[in-house]
């Protein structure tokens, strides 16, 4: 019997895009790392912390969220979740209770970065 409490289902309303960093050959035959598309999962998107700091003597802010969706064994810290035109680095990530039932992903949302990626999916 697991003692992990089901979360709702209804509260993973937001369809979060998952892209994964992979090595593509130039048309010099370089390796080169971008970010893929790999897959869309429902997720729940909670803001939990704001910070303000200087980065190259100029402000800078990030949003920390916490992301619960279902268990994925693939999802790694590399990773990078998009939602809509925001961009989410995964700082941990956490299975709850290990019952690979659901995972607690801790993101930060840095509002004066952006990381490139193919917004159609493809590579």
């Amino acid at each position: 019997m697991r003692s992990v409490k089901a979360i709702n289902p209804g509260r993973l309303n937001r369809k979060v895009k998952i892209y994964r960093y992979v090595t593509i050959e130039t048309e010099l035959g370089s390796s080169k790392k971008v970010l893929a598309y790999d897959r869309t999962v429902w997720a729940e998107l909670r803001p939990t912390r704001g910070t303000e700091f200087l980065e190259y003597y100029k402000e800078a802010n990030a949003l920390q969220f916490k992301v619960t969706m279902r268990y994925r064994p693939e999802l790694t810290e590399k990773d990078v979740l998009v939602y809509g035109d925001r961009q989410f680095e995964i700082n941990s990530i956490i299975n709850i209770m290990e019952a690979n039932i659901y995972l607690e992903v801790y993101c930060t949302e840095s509002k004066d970065k952006k990381i490139l990626y193919d917004p159609e999916g493809g590579v």
